[in-house]
């Protein structure tokens, strides 16, 4: 269990903060991923290069690396369980990823950019 001193404790109002998604960064190959939804997870959307690919139309001439963010949003409430659960599904279905990013609203409102 974490400790903590009494100097650091923070002296801001307490804020409602809950999880409620992933951002996903998966290589492949292959193309733009397709994904089934994963547990409580749906993808909202794929990008590549800051370029939203999916879904929607994607210019043939799009220089596109081998790199995809994947946002997947959560279709209930969930737990770091829920994520963890989630990261050992994408694994077993033989995704290579580099890094997840937890997504948080803070009093109800998104703690992460709506870019798209």
């Amino acid at each position: 269990m974490p400790t903590f001193t009494e100097t650091a404790k923070a002296t801001k109002k307490k804020r409602d903060i809950k999880l409620v998604g992933i951002d996903m960064y998966i290589i492949t190959d292959k193309g733009i991923p397709k994904f089934e939804d994963i547990g409580p997870f749906k993808c909202e959307f794929i990008s590549n290069r800051g370029t939203k690919v999916w879904p929607g139309f994607v210019s043939p001439d799009l220089l596109q690396v081998n790199w995809y963010r994947c946002r997947f949003m959560a279709t209930k409430d969930v737990q770091d369980a829920d994520v963890n659960t989630f990261l050992d599904a994408l694994t077993k279905k033989g995704w290579w990823w580099s890094a997840a990013q937890k997504l948080w609203n803070y009093d109800g409102e998104a703690g992460f950019s709506k870019a798209y």
